[in-house]
């Protein structure tokens, strides 16, 4: 990537749930780049000021409430909107695992639709996933991460992609598979999972499983972990167990993630629980 002049700050990270993914943070003043591609699916969004850029002969201007969605290889250029400048948050998918995506939803190659989308509550998905990721990555499990991450990628090519269906048939989630899943969570209640590894034990690929769990839960397969845990935990302080055995016993981080988690849900914090349901 070539530029006119120095950057002024940008920080980048790599996720560990996915090494060839590239994250980015960085603040701009009159740093701008000249015309370039990218080998990856970029997605970007600004959290204050704006950038205009030229993309396939128009101009666009991404601001506070849009997303950014650029294809591999199309050209563009990048420079802010005004003098005191933009911050952007960038995320890049390598091909291979879009192509992954593309293959497990049924659908042939995914393609952006539109460089700028209009979308409220998938670019605030995406600023939260990007914090997961970069900021947050030492207090989140690996199930969580990617579990956050094909949420939002199947709902962003879902919503906004170009697809082209494939003649293969889909795999299913059975009752008997399903029951599986819950089995392992209930036994396992103190175990980190990962999804490939959950998927794999019932036959399916981990964007199949994904998917089919949510539809046949209505929750993502942490979702549905963390409220076992809780629900688990509530019997263990109701038998007078301590809130740091709980929170051990049943996988949480530490206490104060527990905490947080169990007041989230129930709206009051594990001593107080305990205090009005024991003796």
């Amino acid at each position: 990537m070539m530029a006119t002049s120095a950057v002024e700050r940008i920080d980048y990270w790599q996720a560990s749930i996915l090494k060839e993914m590239e994250l980015s943070r960085a603040q701009f003043t009159h740093f701008a780049f000249e015309k370039h591609v990218h080998l990856d699916y970029h997605i970007g969004v600004v959290s204050h000021g704006g950038q205009r850029y030229h993309h396939r002969g128009s101009e666009y201007r991404l601001t506070p409430g849009n997303i950014s969605t650029l294809n591999p290889d199309e050209s563009h250029n990048g420079q802010s909107i005004a003098d005191n400048g933009y911050e952007a948050l960038v995320m890049s998918l390598p091909t291979s695992y879009v192509q992954q995506v593309g293959e497990a939803l049924n659908q042939g190659e995914l393609y952006f639709s539109t460089p700028i989308l209009d979308d409220p509550k998938l670019r605030a998905y995406f600023i939260h996933l990007h914090r997961q990721l970069t900021l947050h990555q030492a207090n989140i499990t690996p199930l969580e991460a990617e579990t956050l991450l094909l949420g939002f990628i199947s709902e962003l090519f879902y919503r906004h992609g170009k697809l082209r269906n494939l003649p293969s048939s889909q795999a299913r989630l059975s009752g008997a598979q399903l029951d599986n899943i819950k089995q392992q969570f209930h036994q396992g209640l103190d175990q980190e999972f990962e999804l490939e590894q959950l998927a794999l034990s019932i036959g399916l690929s981990k964007f199949q499983f994904l998917r089919q769990f949510k539809a046949a839960t209505g929750m993502t397969p942490h979702a549905y972990l963390k409220r076992l845990r809780l629900e688990y935990a509530k019997k263990a302080l109701m038998r007078g167990d301590s809130a740091i055995s709980t929170a051990y016993d049943l996988g949480f981080f530490d206490q104060s993630h527990f905490n947080k988690a169990f007041k989230r849900a129930f709206l009051i914090t594990p001593a107080h629980f305990q205090k009005r349901v024991t003796p």
